[in-house]
């Protein structure tokens, strides 16, 4: 009855992932109980490309069995998702979402946790969905913004489905990668670029006996436009206007305990440049980042091209898995070269107060990081846009910026009813070759070591839910500051 009581607290608390079509990155639980139910064999198709489809987790989740594992800690999650995926169900208005967040400092660079932006933020946001429609209308007030954007749209869009495919337009948050520090190609450092998007909405695998054996599949392609003027957190990037930006990822799951997938991004367009047919043409075929006997003005675009991977123990017993993604800066042979990469493990379990992760991440974004001699100054950085790899002032790709290199320890608890603890430490080196003129780091001017340690606690409760987190960051080097900043979100849905 105890345990009923909680499951109902937390639910009630966590109504925002309600009434939308896809499961938004940034809740490090939900992210935990998706992770173990995969690879407990419960959901099916693969999680590594964020916002998830809420369709397809929640066919997965409602049609496994309760009480059907040894595993105390895979019931727990399967629970939860399971009661939530029921009230996914119900069309029509989603009814009425607030948060409000506060921070001591905006926080320069982000992970996976979805940690507040600025220093104040107010947000109201409301869904609406049926079998054909989906739209979700999000406003947030921003005090003391870094890119003088003081009322944002963050969040919302509006989408229809066509047949097994959800087209949409709006700013959404992705997460492609299986990293938890960052994603090299595209993650939620950097606010996001408003889009049309077309994606899968349900992973299952080709009928033809040709494919079938990639197993459960999942596509996103997204084309926008980045800002209109200057945006620089601090003024010192010049920024080409009117970029286009392109995204694609296909996402697949050949056997239940692998996962891979195909990325690639790519700027292209802006003021003053070049958008005809055959640009763009150019761009599809890969005739960018270097073109043979032509100038830096006749290349379309500058591109990023990549590969991850999720490889979990084949032994169920065994709760082991390891991780990567490398993603490479530049071409060759019609192929991606020059790669930056990340690297971890994770193991998981189960004890008495609930589900655990421990994971060990290893990050480097030097072009050619395996080589003795890397290629500094490359990562993120080209001659056709001056902001480089950036949307208003930060990274789309890693928050540590090129030439950076870091290792990091983390572990996550939840509780049966779904209150969560995570404490992650991290040692890094920042801008390895130091100062370059006229290429601005996001993170320090010069080399740098930073130490970081993190804590975060989230729980439920009948009025709202509760996230508080705490970060102690400690530079030496070209930067030498230490600081200490937290933040606390209050979250309600009516």
């Amino acid at each position: 009855m105890i345990r009923r009581a909680a499951y109902a607290v937390l639910l009630f608390a966590c109504g925002g992932v309600q009434a939308d079509p896809w499961l938004a990155p940034g809740d490090l639980a939900l992210r935990h109980d998706i992770e173990l139910l995969a690879d407990a064999g419960i959901i099916r198709g693969p999680v590594m490309t964020w916002p998830l489809s809420w369709p397809d987790i929640s066919r997965d989740v409602l049609a496994a069995s309760e009480s059907a594992h040894d595993d105390a800690s895979v019931d727990a999650a399967l629970a939860r998702l399971k009661r939530t995926a029921r009230d996914a169900q119900q069309d029509g208005p989603g009814g009425l979402e607030v948060r409000a967040a506060g921070s001591s400092d905006a926080p320069e660079w982000r992970a996976f946790s979805d940690q507040p932006r600025e220093q104040g933020e107010v947000t109201v946001a409301s869904s609406w969905m049926t079998e054909r429609f989906a739209a979700r209308v999000q406003v947030t007030g921003v005090a003391s913004p870094t890119d003088d954007k003081s009322v944002r749209l963050d969040g919302s869009y509006v989408g229809v489905n066509v047949g097994n495919f959800m087209i949409s337009a709006g700013e959404m948050e992705r997460w492609w990668g299986p990293g938890w520090d960052g994603s090299l190609i595209l993650g939620t450092n950097a606010r996001p670029i408003p889009s049309l998007t077309v994606e899968r909405n349900y992973t299952d695998p080709f009928k033809t006996r040709w494919l079938r054996w990639i197993g459960p599949w999942r596509a996103s392609i997204a084309v926008g436009q980045e800002e209109g003027a200057t945006t620089a957190r601090d003024g010192r990037l010049p920024v080409l206007p009117d970029v286009r930006f392109l995204a694609a990822r296909v996402n697949f799951k050949p056997r239940p305990w692998l996962e891979f997938a195909l990325t690639r991004s790519a700027q292209f367009c802006g003021q003053g440049r070049d958008c005809s047919l055959g640009t763009i043409k150019d761009l599809l075929l890969g005739r960018d980042n270097q073109v043979v006997g032509g100038s830096t003005a006749s290349q379309p675009g500058n591109q990023m091209a990549g590969y991850d991977v999720r490889l979990r123990s084949p032994w169920m017993n065994i709760p082991v898995a390891v991780y990567a993604q490398f993603i490479g800066e530049d071409e060759a042979n019609g192929l991606p070269s020059k790669f930056l990469g990340v690297m971890g493990a994770e193991v998981w379990g189960s004890m008495r107060l609930g589900s655990w992760r421990v994971r060990a991440e290893a990050t480097d974004t030097t072009c050619v990081f395996t080589r003795q001699n890397p290629e500094f100054d490359c990562a993120y950085r080209n001659g056709l846009f001056p902001q480089g790899y950036t949307y208003r002032g930060r990274m789309i790709g890693h928050g540590l910026d090129n030439d950076s290199r870091m290792a990091s320890v983390a572990a996550i608890l939840v509780r049966p009813s779904g209150e969560t603890w995570q404490l992650t430490v991290r040692d890094a080196r920042i801008n390895r070759n130091g100062a370059v003129p006229d290429r601005a780091h996001a993170l320090s001017a010069g080399s740098s070591k930073l130490r970081n340690a993190e804590i975060e606690y989230h729980r439920g409760f009948k009025l709202g839910t509760v996230r508080l987190g705490l970060a102690l960051d400690d530079y030496s080097g070209a930067r030498t500051d230490s600081s200490s900043r937290g933040f606390v979100e209050w979250r309600q849905r009516f």
